[in-house]
This record gives structure tokens, C-alpha cells and sequence, in this order.
């Protein structure tokens, strides 16, 4: 079963977009916004903590300061 990973687009816009086209690029997973912007990523073959942990260091890596634009939920 793959490692869940929630997060939410708090602000709309190009950069979210951009953050996670990132995600998807570097992880291989999908990573669209559902309802009320709810973004639930699957990632194979990852622990859950495993799988967050590879989530924020693309996030981190990208040179915004993501946390204006999604929020990694527990």
C-alpha cells in the first residue's frame, strides 16, 4: 500500500501550481487539488515518514518559501 501524504493549496496561483508540477516531476506521483484543495500524493514503496520527508525536500529545494502557498498536512 503506498505512503499517503496530504497537503492543501492555501493560496491559488502560479506558484502552487508550479510546486507541485514539481512534486510530480521529481517524485513520479500525481499530485492535483482536490475538493476545497486538498492534494493527497501516493508514493510507492516509502514509509509514511519516508514519503513526507521526500515531499518537503522537493518543496525545500525549490527555492520559494513554499508554506505561503500549500500546507503539509499531519
Amino acid at each position: 500500500m503506498p505512503a499517503m501524504v496530504m497537503l492543501r493549496v492555501k493560496t491559488p496561483g502560479p506558484e502552487a501550481l508550479d510546486l507541485l508540477a514539481r512534486i510530480e516531476t521529481e517524485l513520479h506521483v500525481g499530485a492535483q487539488p482536490q475538493t476545497a484543495g486538498f492534494v493527497p500524493i501516493a508514493v510507492d514503496a516509502m514509509e509514511p515518514a519516508k514519503a513526507r520527508e521526500a515531499v518537503t525536500e522537493v518543496l525545500d529545494s525549490s527555492g520559494l518559501d513554499w508554506r505561503k502557498h500549500l500546507e503539509l498536512r499531519p
